[in-house]
């Protein structure tokens, strides 16, 4: 286990906080307790799902009861965010947890110091939040915030090996955690949305 780098914590220090977060190829762990942490990233194979893996490998990996469940609402995968939200609130019933439930572009602005972060929609443009709004952008828009010199986080820029390590951060840092509580799907456009018909050129 290693010892979290020094950062603000909130009276719930001394709990036990489980965090996770899926990618489209892999599921990210990460564990809290009493001012240490371990973690895990699981690369899926073919043939596995995240739905198939998720909570087998937090159950392989919890060393107890967690108290704080922590994870993202997205903008992202529809299929990933509803697997690992529908767990997040499976663990919080059968352990009695509370839960944390950021999205993922304020979570990535705060582990990068203010970087714009940027997720790939998968459908020709970017999920992006700029200037306080969330909101999809073209590659060309993308292209116009490079020339200006501004940097990025995310799918086009820094992000870390395990983003649930800062996942377990931001929660800790969080000035009132019981706000992000609701464990609901962050949509920027709903699933039944069409890829547009634009190049991303």
């Amino acid at each position: 286990m290693l010892k979290f780098a020094s950062i603000q914590y909130h009276v719930f220090i001394l709990m036990a906080i489980l965090g996770f977060l899926l990618l489209p190829d892999a599921c990210q762990l990460a564990w809290h307790h009493n001012d240490e942490i371990k973690e895990k990233v699981l690369s899926l194979h073919s043939g596995q799902t995240h739905a198939g893996i998720l909570l087998s490998q937090i159950k392989e990996f919890l060393p107890m009861s967690p108290e704080i469940i922590v994870t993202t609402t997205g903008p992202g995968s529809f299929t990933s965010i509803r697997v690992q939200l529908a767990a997040a609130i499976g663990l919080k019933i059968g352990y009695r947890a509370k839960l944390f439930c950021p999205n993922t572009l304020d979570l990535l602005e705060w582990a990068s110091n203010g970087s714009i972060p940027v997720l790939d929609s998968f459908r020709g443009d970017y999920f992006t939040k700029l200037d306080g709004v969330v909101r999809c952008i073209t590659t060309k828009e993308i292209d116009t915030l490079k020339r200006e010199h501004k940097s990025f986080c995310g799918d086009l820029g820094w992000t870390p090996e395990n983003l649930a390590i800062y996942l377990l951060k931001y929660y800790l840092s969080y000035k009132d955690p019981d706000i992000l509580n609701k464990p609901e799907p962050y949509y920027v456009r709903t699933p039944e949305y069409k890829t547009r018909t634009y190049n991303r050129k």
